[in-house]
């Protein structure tokens, strides 16, 4: 099979039935609209990498998704980022975490590529980043600050009951709660291409957790866990979902681990089956794209947003629910 360019982008697994129409309709445009404007860039003759960063950025100025303008706040209602490219014709990665200087967390890891690091986390993140000349992020909105203070009282007296009845076995967060379903419909968003040289490349980009603790840092800047690209073993792959999980699965490597023997559909099944046999359902999902341009998406959540588009094609399908049409093929 050959392919003059496919980008395959997802905005996030979760409890996604409860985003509404208002919310449903912005969150599937901004898929669209992430996914074209990286196949446009492949168009234009640029490599996978700049494709994948190009739609990972749309989706962080998009504000409805949980990365960039759009992320959620940490425990001191504080941005606290994470992002991640990965090139993989020799694997080369940059990686930011826990920033809170600009919500370009995408282009800042980007820029590690020349770097002699590979992840830089905190205040040397934010450092960076002002070097750079990257914009500030905006202070949050009313409407984020408001959903901020609602989560916090609900954690407090969550905890309180909590400590009547013994904490539950549960380290996916520092609280052993979460926020409520309808504050957390959707994570991590990425991307994954290969573009006309054969070259793979992925990039992903977040606002972690909810009122995470301070510093926390989840899966996806982490190579191997968030995301991995190999053109030896044949396979990009971007994850999304409870990071502290995928952490321990390094689902990533794993899918393309797979690759080399299958193809990106299956890889993608497998892995994510694999996931949920260790860790149960709604633990996430993955989109993963073959170095012969085949594509795989899967998750065992309610949705995953996930939108696909290929060079000399105006058509991009977007899909959020299970049941939902999607032409990976």
């Amino acid at each position: 099979m050959t392919t003059r360019g496919v980008i395959l982008v997802h905005g996030g697994a979760g409890a996604m039935r409860s985003m509404g129409g208002q919310r449903e309709a912005a969150y599937r445009a901004g898929l669209r609209a992430a996914a074209a404007a990286g196949r446009d860039v492949l168009a234009a003759g640029a490599d996978a990498m700049a494709a994948v960063v190009a739609a990972n950025r749309v989706m962080e100025d998009a504000g409805c998704f949980n990365a960039g303008l759009g992320s959620c706040l940490d425990e001191r209602g504080e941005y606290a980022l994470d992002a991640a490219v990965m090139r993989g014709s020799d694997r080369e990665a940059g990686a930011v975490g826990a920033l809170s200087a600009t919500h370009h967390a995408v282009t800042l890891a980007h820029e590690l590529l020349a770097h002699r690091h590979v992840l830089i986390v905190g205040l040397g993140a934010d450092d960076l980043a002002r070097e750079l000349g990257l914009p500030a992020i905006p202070p949050p909105p009313a409407d984020k600050l408001a959903t901020y203070a609602k989560l916090r009282a609900s954690k407090a007296e969550r905890l309180e009951d909590l400590a009547t009845v013994g904490r539950p076995d549960d380290d996916d967060d520092d609280a052993g709660v979460k926020p409520s379903p309808e504050d957390t419909s959707h994570d991590t968003v990425g991307a994954v291409a290969l573009d006309s040289s054969g070259l793979l490349a992925a990039a992903v980009t977040t606002g972690g957790l909810w009122l995470k603790t301070r510093g926390r840092v989840g899966d996806s800047p982490l190579v191997g866990a968030g995301l991995f690209a190999c053109n030896a073993l044949g396979g990009a792959a971007v994850a999304t979902g409870i990071g502290e999980r995928l952490l321990k699965d390094l689902s990533c490597f794993r899918a393309c681990q797979l690759v080399e023997s299958s193809d990106a559909g299956a890889a993608a099944e497998r892995a994510v089956a694999e996931l949920a046999q260790r860790f149960g359902p709604d633990t996430g999902g993955l989109i993963v794209v073959d170095r012969e341009g085949r594509l795989g998406a899967a998750f065992n959540t309610s949705g995953m947003g996930r939108a696909l588009a290929r060079v000399g094609q105006d058509e991009v399908p977007v899909a959020v629910w299970p049941e939902e049409p999607f032409p990976l093929a």
